[in-house]
């Protein structure tokens, strides 16, 4: 169930071309060498954390600035996303993690990290 705030953010972005997962990839990740399928999981899970259809979602959207929750109720899905990233940063035995900003950072970020596992 999505809340007023979820609406709102949602409606930032409804006047965006819609990109099938293989659009997004072709478009953005094709050329960068990082696997289509876990760019497409990191691009769903976000989605789902951030109740924003990936359709509409971008590399360059920022969780400071088009993501940030806005509205009545304030829900942060950021902190579940980098309560995520901790989790995988800490198995590797690194004590921080790094500063992600937008979509393509977490991805990038994300996949880096699966691979030293």
């Amino acid at each position: 169930m999505m809340s007023f705030g979820s609406f709102a953010r949602v409606n930032r972005f409804l006047s965006r071309e819609e990109l099938s997962t293989d659009e997004f990839y072709q478009l953005y990740y094709e050329s960068s060498g990082l696997p289509k399928d876990q760019v497409i999981e990191v691009l769903n899970f976000l989605a789902i954390e951030l109740h924003i259809p990936a359709a509409l979602l971008r590399p360059t959207d920022r969780f400071t600035e088009e993501l940030e929750p806005k509205g009545l109720f304030f829900e942060n899905a950021f902190d579940g996303l980098i309560m995520e990233l901790d989790i995988r940063v800490r198995e590797q035995g690194l004590t921080q993690i790094p500063d992600i900003k937008n979509i393509d950072e977490y991805i990038r970020c994300t996949i880096e990290h699966r691979a030293k596992e």
